[in-house]
Parts: structure tokens; C-alpha cells; sequence
């Protein structure tokens, strides 16, 4: 009976507790930081997670900067420190003096707190960046065009197509002072572009690329993790998004169809 209880306290004991491990790994610690409070943060470049492609390293190195400058507009007050160039660059200056790497400061919050120290920060972030799924989807559901009075507008049938952009980054901030890590989580942006087309002219249709997918990221997940990391002075920032859809009203079998 014991062993019973035993074995049942031990799950519920962890769902109970904020900060188990989760399946990569690492524990979460979801509280915002107290940002606000710092004098001076540094930002570490954000890099990619091992095995990914290049393109995406040249996203993270954006996310980092954009996430820097979007901060740095929100708290006038603070001072913020990190890489804006080739030429002007603080941090990794100061990480080459120490000897040290971004992955050891994503992995190490003592050597992070290090960092923090050497550059007189209070605080020191930091993100790793997994590789984003892009997804393209046809749907050859027949579609009409509604008029405006609410009845078929010409015989012209439309079919869809959705492309996605997933972006996903394990965002860090550490306390320079006690050498904790004070947040620990994962942030995605989840952007959506839809598409309707007459069918006669599907191979004249220009699709977001890649690398116009990525862009987006670079621009909308620096945007969701400075409101994740300060919600209550900040506007939403939807973690799902609807960037590009049809301007017009389409009907299928199932009714007027939902862009979403």
C-alpha cells in the first residue's frame, strides 16, 4: 500500500511543482524576469540548434538584434548592451576575452552570470533556435466566388493553398548577481499566408518563399518573446498569426469557407 501512494505522490508531486523537465530536456520556469527592475542587460546572439541550416543561424543572429532594439525602445531607462555590427560588437568582444561561447553560456548559468559581470550587466539573455518548420498545403476543395449580394459571382472556380512558418527559440534570462537562470522557456511565432486561385491559373501563382518566410520570423518571434518576457506593459502578441489571406468571400459544399 505504500509503495502504491509512493508511486502515485511522485507524478503529481512533479505536475504540481512549476519547473519539471520537459521532453527536451530543460526545466521551464515560465514567470516573466523581472526586466524592469535591471539597470543594464545584456544580450547574448542568439544562435542556431545544432544540425540546422544555415539560413536559419542568419535567423537567429536577427532575432537576437531585433529582439535588442525592440527591447531597448520599450525600457528607455535601462541600458542595454549588445552586438549591432561586424564592428560593434560588446558582447562578443567580451566573450572572446573571456573565452568563452555562446553555447556555454546558453548551457552554463554561472558562466553566463560571468558574462554578466564583465560587462556590468544585471541581467544577461540569451536563446538557442531550433530549426522552423515551413509547410506548404494544397486544398482541391472547389471553390465559388460569393458577389456582393450574396449569390455566385461568375463561373470561375478557386482552390486554396496555406503556407506556414513556425519558428521556435528556447529563450533564457539569467541574474548576474546569484547566477540563476529566472526564466527558461520556449517561445514560437506561428505565422500562416493563404492563398486563393482560380484553378486555370495555378502555375501562375507567386508563393511566399523560404527565405520571405524567415524574414517574417526574424520580424514577428523578437515580438512575441519582448511580450512573453514583459506582458503587462506590452500589447498581445499573438503566438498564431494570419499574415496574408483573400480578399473575397469563397462557398463550398461545407458553406462560406474560413480562413484560419
Amino acid at each position: 500500500m505504500i509503495r502504491f501512494f509512493t508511486l502515485l505522490f511522485i507524478p503529481l508531486l512533479c505536475i504540481a511543482i512549476a519547473g519539471c523537465f520537459n521532453n527536451d530536456g530543460e526545466i521551464d520556469i515560465d514567470t516573466p524576469p523581472p526586466i524592469s527592475d535591471a539597470k543594464r542587460i545584456a544580450i547574448v546572439p542568439f544562435f542556431a540548434k545544432a544540425g540546422a541550416a544555415e539560413d536559419v543561424g542568419k535567423l537567429a543572429g536577427r532575432i537576437g538584434v531585433n529582439l535588442a532594439t525592440r527591447m531597448e525602445l520599450i525600457f528607455k531607462e535601462a541600458e542595454w548592451v549588445y552586438d549591432i555590427s561586424n564592428k560593434v560588437k560588446p558582447v562578443d568582444d567580451k566573450l572572446t576575452e573571456l573565452g568563452l561561447t555562446v553555447e556555454q553560456i546558453y548551457s552554463d548559468p554561472a558562466l553566463a552570470a560571468k558574462l554578466g559581470q564583465a560587462l556590468s550587466a544585471d541581467m544577461v539573455i540569451i536563446g538557442r533556435v531550433e530549426e522552423p518548420r515551413i509547410t506548404d498545403q494544397d486544398y482541391n476543395q472547389l471553390l465559388m466566388k460569393q458577389g456582393r449580394q450574396g449569390g455566385i459571382s461568375g463561373t470561375s472556380t478557386y482552390i486554396r493553398t496555406r503556407l506556414t512558418a513556425r519558428g521556435l527559440t528556447r529563450v533564457k534570462v539569467i541574474d548576474a548577481s546569484s547566477n540563476q537562470i529566472i526564466f527558461n522557456n520556449r517561445i514560437g511565432s506561428y505565422l500562416k499566408y493563404w492563398y486563393a486561385y482560380q484553378t486555370q491559373q495555378s502555375e501562375q501563382q507567386i508563393f511566399k518563399s523560404r527565405t520571405d518566410r524567415l524574414a517574417d520570423l526574424g520580424k514577428y518571434l523578437p515580438l512575441r518573446i519582448a511580450y512573453v518576457l514583459h506582458p503587462t506593459g506590452l500589447k498581445l502578441e499573438a503566438e498564431e498569426q494570419i499574415l496574408l489571406k483573400p480578399d473575397m468571400v469563397l462557398k463550398g459544399t461545407g458553406g462560406i469557407v474560413e480562413f484560419n
